[in-house]
């Protein structure tokens, strides 16, 4: 299976490092900017990241869900999936 699109959840410094790296490889790298800083935005952005501003969309268009995050909010983002 070709992965088309990924969804990254919450570009931080690394997650944005890993999103544009997918994207300049040719996937489409989703994510949800609600709730997010201006910081993230303008990281994804600059990342070329696309909005689709709700999680239930990211998870529907995409072929992988990528998680980067913190250990401690692990558990928290994988039960919002």
């Amino acid at each position: 299976m070709k992965i088309k699109t990924i969804a990254l959840l919450h570009p931080g410094n690394m997650g944005a490092t890993i999103g544009a790296a997918a994207a300049t490889s040719g996937a489409r790298v989703v994510w949800v900017s609600r709730e997010r800083s201006k910081a993230t935005q303008e990281r994804a952005r600059q990342a070329g990241l696309v909005d689709v501003k709700n999680l239930a969309a990211a998870i529907r268009e995409s072929d992988v869900i990528l998680s980067v995050c913190p250990p401690h909010a692990a558990l928290e983002v994988a039960r919002s999936v």
